[in-house]
């Protein structure tokens, strides 16, 4: 896979993701970080008029590990370069859980 090639949001679904758990995802941007994502979620159905189903993805950092909020760059060898918006949720003694929203 093509690392550079840049991922449209609009083509990313739930389904994307599911067989990518457990995966590595490289963020790009500040200091750089790798995030494992932990799970991809389902958040219900469809409204009218909306193209996907929305859903949440979790990922995992290390222990200690701090991103701004905001939009990074991520990698993925499976789908190559993305830019989402992450927000940190959790800082435990598994590590670091960050979550980004599609709807």
């Amino acid at each position: 896979m093509d690392m550079s090639r840049k991922v449209e949001l609009e083509s990313l679904e739930h389904s994307t993701f599911t067989p990518l758990v457990g995966g590595v995802f490289m963020v790009k941007t500040g200091l750089g970080a790798e995030l494992r994502l932990h799970e991809a979620k389902l958040l219900g159905h469809r409204r009218a008029g909306a193209a996907r189903d929305p859903f949440s993805l979790t990922f995992r950092g290390a222990r200690g590990l701090r991103l701004e909020q905001g939009v990074h760059v991520i990698e993925c060898e499976a789908l190559g370069q993305m830019e989402i918006f992450i927000t940190q949720i959790a800082m435990g003694q598994q590590g670091a859980d960050f979550e980004a929203v599609f709807t």
